[in-house]
């Protein structure tokens, strides 16, 4: 037990929180385009069809679940490239899974915030939605991707193994 928990690596998880929270959102976003004219432009329609707009919403919940499934097979590629522990991804999967479907994951505080740069586009338009989710997606891969980001979360380990911490040692003279 104590060596399964020693795998464990609390920079990479957090930092994968963040890009599964990242992609979840952005999947949604882009879920929204697969029946646009009908979900925000046709009210009347919307009234009339109440069983379309039910199935368009579930096709958007489930949109995000995919989003997650997409992040942990990216954080799955690297922490295998890495030789990172496998079980640091599955912990981050269920947390993520288990906080978006529970409606904890937060995009009430944090969603007006990368909504703002679509606010460029006409409110709800579609450069709008693909705008805010190509820059959610990008920094979510620049979190999974970056060789900064991955050397922050190899840094605990270099800190171990280094005999001497990165120290130089003063020249002699004569």
């Amino acid at each position: 037990m104590k060596s399964l928990l020693s795998n464990l690596n609390t920079r990479l998880m957090i930092i994968d929180l963040i890009a599964f929270w990242l992609f979840f959102y952005a999947f949604q976003t882009l879920a929204f385009l697969h029946d646009h004219n009908f979900l925000f432009l046709d009210h009347m329609a919307r009234m009339n069809s109440i069983g379309r707009q039910d199935s368009d919403l579930v096709l958007v919940a489930q949109a995000g679940n995919f989003g997650l499934i997409a992040a942990y097979v990216i954080s799955w590629f690297v922490a295998n490239k890495r030789n990172w522990h496998w079980l640091n991804g599955v912990i981050v999967f269920i947390v993520a899974f288990t906080l978006a479907n529970l409606r904890y994951f937060g995009w009430g505080f944090l969603g007006v915030i990368f909504q703002a740069p679509g606010k460029i586009f006409a409110v709800n338009s579609i450069w709008g939605f693909i705008t805010d989710a190509v820059i959610m997606i990008g920094i979510g891969l620049l979190l999974l991707l970056s060789k900064r980001v991955i050397r922050y979360i190899d840094g605990n380990k270099a800190d171990k193994n280094a005999p001497d911490s990165g120290k130089k040692k003063p020249k002699r003279t004569r």
